[in-house]
């Protein structure tokens, strides 16, 4: 079995040796090409990275025997001096949103839901918002508040 490499900005390669029988089956769509998979064994994953032909948006799909489900938005967040503008950016877009309008979805959401996490994280480049939770309709619920979060603050 030989690595795989790939072109993408954002790359699946890993040291480890993958073989294609290792790989989930890619589910297409037709917004998105798929631009790699790969097998990661080190986690027992099937990864599938895709690009979304309108924006260029990738989104990476892992698969594991994991009853825990997780999401996560990835945004570039470089900032432009020190005044922590990404950190409270960060903050801010969790309280309320177009479709979730009460001031604190995000403290509910601990309250209420029968998450495993939640949270979001500034670094110093980039900012992320992460949810999971093993209860699928739980999880998919989770994706839509912190997606309209991101999307609609």
């Amino acid at each position: 079995a030989a690595a795989t490499t790939c072109s993408s900005a954002t790359s699946l390669s890993s040291t480890v040796e993958a073989t294609t029988n290792d790989v989930t089956a890619a589910i297409e769509h037709p917004d998105f090409d798929i631009v790699e998979t790969d097998h990661i064994s080190e986690f027992g994953a099937s990864a599938i990275l895709y690009r979304h032909k309108k924006s260029g948006a990738e989104l990476l799909s892992l698969s594991t025997d994991d009853d825990n489900k997780c999401f996560g938005i990835t945004f570039r967040t470089p900032p432009q001096d020190s005044t922590g503008v990404p950190h409270i950016l960060e903050h801010s877009v969790l309280c309320g949103s177009r479709k979730y309008t009460t001031k604190d979805p995000f403290v509910q959401l601990l309250q209420g839901s029968l998450q495993t996490f939640l949270n979001a994280f500034t670094y110093p480049d980039r900012t992320c918002y992460v949810v999971a939770s093993q209860n699928t309709k739980d999880f998919y619920n989770l994706i839509n508040v912190y997606a309209d979060a991101v999307f609609h603050p």
